[in-house]
């Protein structure tokens, strides 16, 4: 990039409209506050995005496995999350797991062996039990998100192929944002913008201080390109995601890169896509049961872990994960264990942890929420709420907030969290009430 600048000159953007509740970002967390937040009573929310589908990483990017959804005999992740594998589960092929009634069983050798050959199904510690772990088909999941969606048509607006370019700001306080699709620059004005994008685009415009791992100076979780291949033994021991007779491995990826920089994003896209055919082949000498394999797909997008993180009201911890901490405000939980860090996979000891709203809410920004990968947090609890499942509850939360604060006329951080979490409990989430030790 040179150094050059070109000064725009200044014009009038046409308003798209007006809402309510502005959602940027589709993914597992943007299109789960949408849902919620027309749930709790939102009438007019518009959801932006980039790609012509739901669910970002879910569906396009082959992340097609949710993990350690339960402690023991207890699910954890409810709510919108868990009422994705309720639509599946009559389609047929479209979603493989453990019921809900048989997790932590751990006294039937015969139901542990049949889940054992599923990678995530049986606990990796011992006494082996079994555990809530859930592979969907992606293009029927992609199916009953939109089905979702217009089941909320007079209150959910969806625009696809759009790129939100610049938060509208009136002093510190977001008030709808910029965008740019296939019919122009356009702007869109809201009381709430939930900034779902993983990367926190309108965050970072917004003014939101971050934190970032950019290369490799720190530890930190590097990106990954998935691929689905057929023709394997079916009897494999290779790990992967198995669903209807296909396996989507974890591909190649192209080490430490910043993904939120557009140069580097495209050499790592290319990159990791030219060598997974290398990656089979280094996978078949280690399992000789993959031979004869053949690559079905790539992901459509290469699966960005981490980029920035938004500095909020609170930063949860890698203590508050270990310590299975119990807050006042939480609006989510988490069980998953610290991934890289440490050099191993550190499993939990405990039932689980919260997560607080206040790591949604912004530091010095107005009329905004973060959800999704870049919330408020330090490395080492990132590792362990980056999974799926807690992105699911997250993103609930965003929603269920901003539908409260659209209707009261408030800023996010004035919100009263015992109505927040009210509404929550009401619709099936888990915030913690489950565990069998409540605080005093």
């Amino acid at each position: 990039m040179n150094n050059k600048t070109y000064h725009e000159p200044a014009n009038n953007i046409p308003v798209y409209d007006e809402c309510d509740i502005l959602i940027v970002g589709g993914g597992s967390a943007g299109h789960s506050a949408a849902i919620a937040a027309a749930r709790a009573g939102a009438k007019n929310i518009i959801l932006m995005e980039r790609y012509g589908y739901m669910g970002g990483d879910v569906t396009g990017g082959y992340v097609i496995m949710v993990p350690k959804l339960s402690w023991y005999e207890k699910s954890f992740v409810r709510g919108i999350q868990e009422e994705w594998f309720t639509r599946l589960a009559p389609i047929p092929n479209a979603v493989l797991g453990p019921d809900l009634s048989k997790i932590g069983k751990d006294d039937d050798d015969a139901l542990l062996g049949v889940w054992a050959r599923i990678h995530g199904c049986v606990s990796e510690s011992e006494p082996k039990r079994l555990v809530r772990a859930v592979y969907y088909e992606p293009n029927q999941l992609k199916i009953e998100m939109d089905k979702m969606l217009l089941e909320h048509k007079d209150a959910i607006r969806v625009l696809c192929h759009v790129w939100a370019t610049k938060p509208i700001m009136e002093g510190s306080e977001v008030k709808g944002v910029i965008f740019e699709n296939k019919s122009g620059r356009q702007a869109a004005l809201s009381k709430i913008v939930v900034d779902a994008s993983g990367d926190g685009d309108a965050a970072l415009k917004a003014g939101v201080p971050y934190w970032q791992t950019k290369g490799d100076e720190r530890k930190r979780l590097n990106d990954c390109l998935m691929y689905k291949i057929s023709g394997f033994d079916p009897d494999t021991k290779a790990q992967g995601c198995l669903i209807d007779e296909t396996m989507v491995l974890w591909g190649p990826s192209p080490g430490p890169a910043n993904g939120a920089d557009a140069d580097e994003l495209t050499r790592e896209e290319i990159k990791t896509r030219l060598s997974v055919y290398d990656d089979l082949q280094e996978k078949i000498k280690k399992n000789p049961d993959l031979a004869g394999s053949q690559i079905v797909e790539t992901g459509a997008l290469l699966g960005i872990r981490q980029t920035r993180f938004f500095e909020g009201v609170y930063a949860i911890t890698g203590d508050d994960v270990l310590e299975g901490r119990v807050f006042e405000d939480s609006v989510a939980m988490g069980v998953n264990p610290i991934i890289h860090s440490f050099g191993y996979r550190r499993f939990l000891t405990h039932e689980g942890y919260d997560i607080p709203y206040r790591c949604l809410v912004p530091k010095k920004v107005d009329g905004l929420l973060i959800a999704g990968r870049c919330m408020s947090s330090d490395q080492l609890a990132y590792e362990s709420w980056r999974a799926m499942a807690p992105i699911f509850a997250i993103g609930e939360a965003a929603g269920a907030a901003a539908a409260i604060c659209a209707k009261d006329s408030i800023n996010p951080r004035d919100i009263d969290v015992k109505k927040l979490q009210g509404v929550l409990l009401e619709s099936g989430a888990e915030i913690g009430q489950s565990r069998q030790k409540q605080p005093d």
